[in-house]
C-alpha cells in the first residue's frame, strides 16, 4: 500500500506533516477533522482522496464532497482533479483490465444546497413535489414575502412594524422553520402553551401561602411584555401560511424548502438513502461547523450508521448562526456519526497555521482562548505557526474620533501601498533593462474588515483621501458609494415623482451643484405650483394670503417642480428667483430626466447603463487620479451586475421591485447578497467580517473595536424573547439544536417571581451565547491577515457617550510582554472625562455648499483648462513633443494618446457605406480576414444563419473540457465554443476527440484560467472573444510567460484559410497582453486540433497595427 509520503514524493509535492499523514491515512470510517484557520484542510482532504484512490480503496467517481459555496466547491474539485491527473500521468493506482485502474471517473463535488436540490429533483415526486418546480432566488423570495405583507387584509394586532421589517421577519421565520424541520402549527402550539401556563402561575411564595397555589397572579411587567411579543409572533404565522400557500400554487421552492424536502426524503424513503450510500462510498463534508439542523438530519439519515463520512471544520469559525448554522453540530459529530461498532467517531486535529505569521496568530489565539474553555478538553488544539513563520506585525491604535481612526488606518495602508509601488517600479525598470530585479513579489493585498456596514462611509472617505483605490464588497455596502448612490437616486426619481429626497441629492451633487439659496427657491416654486393646482379654476389668489396646510406641504414634489420650471424671470413672494446658472443647470437636468423616462421600459440592467451615461458618471469616475478608469468604474459595473442578477431571478423584474430590493439590502445589516468574493490585487477592499470568510490578505485592518460595536452585544441579549426585531426568530424550544442554546425555564417556574428570575437568567445566557458568536467573528477577522494586522477603535462615533475599547483589543494590549510577537501599540488618545462632550458634535465642521467635486485638485484642473482654452483660441504656440527634449516621458505619452483620440474622432466623422458594429466578435474578425466582401454583405443585410451540426459538436467537446476545469459560464450565441469550427467532428467521434486530448501535452498541464471573456479596442471598435484556456510558465529569468490556447474540433486549415484563422489568436494574444499589462512578446498562442492531436503555433501573428488595418479594410458602399 502506498503511503501519503510515497505519493507526495512521486508527484513532486511537499511532504505532508505527521498530523496531515494521520488524516490522509486514517481508516475508512467516520472521522472528524478539527482544522483551524489556514491549516491546509483543502490540501489535506484532496490528498486523502488521492491516497484512497491510489490504493484502490475507492474509485474517483464514488467520492462525494460537499461545501457551502460554488467557489469552494470549484477549488476542492480542481485540486482533486489535478492530483488524479498526476496519478494517471505517473502510472500510480490500481491496475485494471484495460491497464488503467483509475479510469476517467471524477469525484462529485457540490454545495450542500445544490446536493439537496438534486435529491428533490430526482425524487421529489415521492413527496408530491413536481420536478419542474422552480427555485426562488433570494430576490424572488423577498419579493414574494413583500407581496404577502403588502396585500394582507387580516388584522395584525400587536405588530407595529414597517412592511419591509415585517417581510424580513416573515422570511426569517420561514427559513428557520425549514432549517429546524418545524411547521407553523408547532409555533402556534408553543405560543398558546406558554401563555396558558404563565396565566396559571401565582404571584410569589407569599401569595401561595396566603391564597393557595391555585390562585393565579398578575405577570410581572417584563413577563407581560414577553407574552405580548409571543402573541405578535402568533399573528405572523398566518402570513407564513400564506407565503407557503403561494409557493405551492406557483410550484416554487426556496432554498430552505429544498433542504427540508431533502431531509424528509432521506428519512421517509429508505430507497433514497440506499441509492446515495451505494453511489457515494466516501463522503467529505467541508465547513461542517456551518451546517444547520436540517442539513444534519439529511446527512445523518443518508450516511449515518458507520458510513465513511469525514467532516472537516473549526468550531471557532462558526459565524453564521443568524442564517441557521448550528455551532454545536461539529462538536457533536462523533456522537451523530458513530462507527459501525456504535462507538463515537474518532477526532483528529490540523493545528498548524500555514497562513498567519506568529504575531497575527498570537492575537487570534488570544481572542479564541475563552472559547476553548467552554469546550471539552482536547476538542480544539491551539493553532501553532508553521515552521519558519515570520514574526509578523500587530499594530494597535485608539483614536479620539472615528474620523481620526479612519485616517490612521488609511495612513498605514497608504504606507504599504506606496512602498509596494516603489518596489514594483524598480522591478519594472530592471526588467526593461533586461536585468532581473531583486524583489519580484507582487503587490501586497489589503482589506479593511468592518463589523457593521455603517462604518463604510467614513473609512471609504479616508482611504480615498489617502490616494488609495477602494473596492467596496457586497451590495449593501455598494449602495453607499457616491456614484452608485447617484444612479439609484436617479432611478427613484424616474420611478416615483414624489421622491424629492432623491432629487435633492442629485441637484446638490457634483454634477449639478445647486446651492442652498437656489434649492430653497425651487421649493418655493414647488409650493406655488401646488397652490395653483389646488385653486385651479378659481380667481387669482395672492400667494401671500394662502394658508398652506402641513399635509399639503408634505405632498409637494420637487420632481414635478423640476418638470415645470418657471420662466427665467419668475420671482417668488420674497422677490427672489432662480439664479441664471441654476436655471440653466436645472433645465438640463429636467431634459435629461425626460429623456431617461422614455427608457424606463428597458430591462433594469440596461436602464442602469442609460442612467450612468446620461449623468456622465463613467467619465467622472474615470477621471479620478491615482487609479485606472477600468478599476474606478468597478462599482458601477457591480450595480449593473446586481440589476442583471435581479432581473434574471426575480418573479417581477421591474424597476419598482428592483428599487424596493435595494432598499431592503441597504437597511438589512447582512444584506440580501452572498458574501463570497475574490481577493483584489489592485485595490484596498472594504467589506464586513462575515463577507471575508474563506479569504485572506497580506495586510488586514479591523477598525471599530469598541464595546457595543465589536462585540455588538452587551451583557444580555433578548434571544427569542425580544420585541419586533425578534418576530422572525423561531422559539428556542422548537429548534433542533436547543440543547446547545440558553434555556428559558418557563415550565420549571412555579410562581411569577420565579418566572421573572428565569427571564433574567435567560437574557444573561443569551448575552453569553451572543458574545461567543462575536468572539468567533473576531477570530475569523484576525486570522484573515497573513503578515500584518491593524486593530483600532475610537472613543467617539455618533453616540453621546464615549465608547470603551473592545475586550478583544484589550486582550491583545494586556497580554504578557512577548506574548504577541511584532506588537506595535501606538499611544492612544486621552480618555474622555466623565463630563466630556462628543467633539464631533461640539465642534461643528464648516463645509462649503455646494461641495466642490475637484476639492484640492481645483487649482491644477483650472490651470489645465485655461491652457486648453488658450490653445483652442490660438493663443499658445504649437509644440512638437518629438522635437522638444524638455518634455518628459509622461507628457509625450499624453501627446501620443491625444493624437490617437483626435484621429479616432476624425475617423468617426467619416461615415462609411457599411458601419461596423461597436462590438465585433473575434469570429467575425476571422470572417473579415477570409472574405471582406462577404462580411460587408452580411452586415448590410443580416440574415439568420442555418444551424450547423459542427457548432453542436464543438460545443459538446468544449463542455467536456469545461467540466474538467470546473468553470461554468453563460455564453452569447456568437461566442459559443466551437461555433467557428466549420468541419467539427460528428457525434461518433466525440469519444475519439476526448482520447486524443488526453493523449496530448495539454492533458497533463493545468490552466491558470479557462473560458475567459476578453475585449480589446482595435481601430475604434471593441473586439470581443472568449479564450478557451491560458497556461503560465516561469522562465529561467523569473518572468511569467503566458500561453493562450484555443481548442478546435475540426482539422487544421491550409493556405489563406489558415492565415485568416490565425487572426483569432492574434486578437486573443493582444487582449491578454493589454489586460494583464505584460509585453506582447511574453504571450504566445496556439490552436489544438482535437481531431488530429496537432498543436499549431502560427509563426507570424498579426500585431496591433495589422489588426487595425484589417478592421479598416471593410469595403464601403
Amino acid at each position: 500500500m502506498l503511503s501519503a509520503l510515497d505519493i507526495a514524493a512521486r508527484l513532486g509535492r511537499p511532504a505532508p506533516t505527521p498530523e496531515q499523514v494521520a488524516v490522509i491515512e486514517a481508516p475508512v470510517e467516520p472521522m472528524l477533522v478539527v482544522a483551524g484557520a489556514g491549516s491546509g484542510k483543502t490540501e489535506t482532504m484532496s490528498s486523502r482522496v488521492v491516497w484512497l484512490v491510489a490504493n484502490g480503496l475507492v474509485a474517483p467517481e464514488d467520492v462525494l464532497g460537499l461545501t457551502f459555496t460554488r467557489k469552494a466547491a470549484g477549488e476542492l474539485a480542481e485540486r482533486v482533479r489535478r492530483r488524479l491527473r498526476a496519478l494517471r500521468a505517473h502510472g500510480l493506482g490500481p491496475s485494471g483490465a484495460d491497464g488503467d485502474g483509475l479510469g476517467e471517473g471524477e469525484p462529485v463535488v457540490s454545495t450542500y444546497h445544490a446536493y439537496a436540490a438534486s435529491l428533490v429533483t430526482d425524487h421529489g415526486l415521492r413527496l408530491g413535489i413536481e420536478p419542474q418546480s422552480t427555485v426562488l432566488s433570494d430576490a424572488g423570495a423577498w419579493q414574494l414575502a413583500s407581496e404577502v405583507v403588502e396585500t394582507w387584509r387580516g388584522d395584525l394586532p400587536g405588530i407595529d412594524a414597517a412592511p419591509s421589517t415585517l417581510a424580513a421577519a416573515l422570511l426569517q421565520l420561514a427559513g428557520e422553520c425549514a432549517e429546524h424541520l418545524v411547521d407553523a402549527d408547532a409555533v402556534l402550539g408553543l405560543v398558546d402553551e406558554v401563555e396558558a401556563y404563565v396565566r396559571t402561575l401565582p404571584k410569589d411564595d407569599k401569595s401561595v401561602a396566603t391564597f393557595g397555589a391555585g390562585v393565579p397572579g398578575e405577570p410581572y411587567a417584563k413577563v407581560a411584555a414577553i407574552l405580548g411579543v409571543q402573541q405578535a409572533r402568533k399573528h405572523v404565522v398566518p402570513l407564513l401560511r400564506e407565503y407557503q400557500r403561494r409557493k405551492r400554487e406557483a410550484e416554487q421552492l426556496d432554498f430552505g424548502d429544498q433542504v427540508l424536502l431533502a431531509a424528509r426524503l432521506a428519512e421517509e424513503v429508505p430507497a433514497v438513502a440506499a441509492a446515495e450510500r451505494a453511489a457515494h462510498r466516501i463522503v467529505l463534508l467541508d465547513e461542517y461547523q456551518d451546517t444547520s439542523y436540517a442539513q444534519l438530519a439529511l446527512l445523518r439519515s443518508l450516511f449515518g450508521g458507520g458510513h465513511p463520512v469525514t467532516a472537516v471544520g473549526d468550531p471557532h469559525q462558526s459565524i453564521y448562526g443568524w442564517r441557521g448554522a448550528s455551532a454545536g453540530n461539529l462538536v457533536s459529530f462523533p456522537a451523530h456519526f458513530r462507527r459501525a461498532d456504535d462507538t463515537p467517531a474518532p477526532q483528529l486535529p490540523l493545528a498548524t497555521s500555514w497562513r498567519n505569521d506568529s504575531g497575527v496568530l498570537a492575537a487570534a489565539n488570544l481572542a479564541a482562548a475563552p472559547l476553548n474553555a467552554t469546550l471539552a478538553a482536547g476538542t480544539v488544539a491551539v493553532l501553532r505557526p508553521r515552521p519558519g513563520a515570520g514574526a509578523g506585525r500587530v499594530r494597535t491604535a485608539f483614536a479620539s474620533t472615528v474620523e481620526e481612526e479612519a485616517a490612521e488606518v488609511a495612513a498605514r495602508l497608504a504606507e504599504v501601498w506606496r512602498a509596494d509601488s516603489e518596489r514594483l517600479a524598480v522591478e519594472r525598470r530592471a526588467l526593461e533593462r533586461g536585468v532581473p530585479g531583486a524583489d519580484p513579489r507582487p503587490r501586497r493585498t489589503a482589506a479593511v474588515l468592518c463589523r457593521k456596514r455603517s462604518q463604510f462611509v467614513v473609512l471609504q472617505k479616508a482611504l480615498r483621501e489617502a490616494g488609495l483605490p477602494v473596492e467596496v464588497v457586497g451590495l449593501g455596502g455598494l449602495l453607499s458609494t457616491p456614484e452608485v448612490a447617484d444612479v439609484v437616486a436617479t432611478l427613484h426619481v424616474l420611478h416615483d415623482p414624489g421622491r424629492g429626497d432623491h432629487l435633492a441629492r442629485l441637484v446638490t451633487g457634483a454634477r449639478w451643484r445647486l446651492g442652498a439659496r437656489d434649492l430653497a427657491t425651487l421649493g418655493v416654486w414647488a409650493r406655488q405650483l401646488q397652490r395653483r393646482r389646488t385653486h385651479q379654476g378659481e380667481a387669482e389668489v395672492d400667494p401671500v394670503d394662502v394658508v398652506v396646510l402641513p399635509d399639503e406641504v408634505e405632498t409637494v414634489s420637487l420632481v414635478e417642480a423640476l418638470d415645470e420650471l418657471p420662466a427665467p424671470t419668475w420671482t417668488g413672494p420674497d422677490g427672489r428667483g432662480l439664479s441664471p446658472r441654476a436655471h440653466r443647470r436645472l433645465s438640463r437636468l429636467a431634459a435629461t430626466l425626460r429623456r431617461l423616462r422614455t427608457r424606463t421600459h428597458l430591462p433594469v440592467a440596461d436602464l442602469v447603463g442609460e442612467v450612468e451615461r446620461a449623468l456622465l458618471l463613467d467619465v467622472e469616475v474615470g477621471a479620478r487620479p491615482g487609479s485606472s478608469p477600468s478599476f474606478e468604474r468597478a462599482n458601477l459595473d457591480a450595480l449593473a451586475d446586481a440589476a442583471a442578477s435581479f432581473s434574471a431571478s426575480a418573479q417581477r423584474p421591474g424597476l419598482g421591485g428592483f428599487l424596493a430590493w435595494l432598499e431592503a439590502a441597504e437597511v438589512r445589516e447582512r444584506g440580501l447578497e452572498p458574501g463570497a468574493s475574490d481577493v483584489a490585487t489592485d485595490a484596498v477592499q472594504l467589506l464586513t467580517v462575515h463577507a471575508s470568510k474563506g479569504l485572506e490578505w497580506d495586510v488586514v485592518a479591523v477598525p471599530g473595536l469598541v464595546e457595543k460595536n465589536f462585540p455588538a452585544t452587551g451583557d444580555t441579549a433578548p434571544g427569542w424573547l425580544g420585541g419586533t426585531s425578534s418576530l422572525g426568530v423561531l422559539p428556542y424550544p422548537l429548534r433542533g439544536d436547543r440543547a446547545s442554546l440558553p434555556e428559558f425555564g418557563v415550565f420549571s417556574a412555579s410562581t411569577q417571581k420565579e418566572l421573572d428570575e428565569a427571564r433574567e437568567e435567560f437574557l444573561l445566557g443569551c448575552g453569553d451565547h451572543q458574545l461567543a458568536e462575536e468572539r468567533r467573528l473576531a477570530y475569523v477577522a484576525f486570522t484573515r491577515a497573513k503578515e500584518e494586522l491593524l486593530l483600532s477603535g475610537a472613543y467617539w462615533d455618533d453616540a453621546t457617550k464615549p465608547r470603551e475599547p473592545s475586550r478583544f483589543l484589550r486582550e491583545v494590549l494586556e497580554a504578557p510582554p512577548g506574548a504577541v510577537p511584532g506588537l506595535v501599540s501606538l499611544p492612544p488618545a486621552p480618555s474622555p472625562g466623565p463630563d466630556a462632550v462628543n467633539p464631533r458634535t461640539a465642534n461643528p465642521q464648516r463645509v462649503v455648499w455646494p461641495v466642490d467635486p475637484l476639492a484640492s485638485r481645483r487649482t491644477e484642473v483650472d490651470a489645465g483648462a485655461a491652457l486648453v482654452r488658450a490653445a483652442l483660441a490660438g493663443e499658445l504656440p504649437a509644440v512638437d513633443p518629438a522635437l522638444d527634449p524638455a518634455l518628459d516621458e509622461e507628457v509625450r505619452s499624453w501627446s501620443e494618446q491625444t493624437e490617437l483620440l483626435l484621429g479616432e474622432r476624425a475617423a468617426a466623422r467619416q461615415v462609411p457605406g457599411v458601419l461596423l458594429p461597436a462590438h465585433l466578435s473575434a469570429s467575425r474578425l476571422v470572417a473579415l480576414a477570409q472574405d471582406p466582401d462577404a462580411l460587408a454583405l452580411q452586415l448590410r443585410r443580416p440574415v439568420p444563419l442555418e444551424p450547423r451540426p459542427a457548432t453542436r459538436r464543438g460545443t459538446a467537446f468544449h463542455a467536456w473540457l469545461e467540466q474538467r476545469f470546473t468553470t461554468s459560464s453563460l455564453l452569447d450565441l456568437v461566442d459559443l465554443p466551437g461555433s467557428a469550427d466549420e468541419d467539427a467532428a460528428d457525434d461518433r467521434e466525440l469519444a475519439a476527440l476526448q482520447r486524443t486530448y488526453l493523449a496530448s501535452e495539454w492533458a497533463s498541464r493545468d490552466p491558470e484560467f479557462v473560458e475567459v471573456s476578453v475585449e480589446t479596442p482595435v481601430a475604434g471598435l471593441v473586439v470581443r472573444g472568449r479564450i478557451d484556456a491560458v497556461f503560465a510558465t516561469t522562465g529561467a529569468d523569473g518572468r511569467t510567460r503566458w500561453d493562450v490556447v484555443d481548442w478546435k474540433t475540426g482539422r487544421p486549415p491550409e493556405g489563406e484559410a489558415a492565415r485568416a484563422r490565425d487572426v483569432q489568436l492574434a486578437v486573443y494574444r493582444l487582449a491578454w497582453s493589454r489586460w494583464h499589462g505584460v509585453p506582447l512578446e511574453d504571450v504566445s498562442a496556439a490552436f489544438f486540433y482535437a481531431s488530429t492531436g496537432e498543436t499549431v503555433r502560427p509563426v507570424d501573428l498579426f500585431g496591433p497595427g495589422d489588426l487595425e488595418r484589417l478592421v479598416l479594410s471593410v469595403p464601403v458602399g
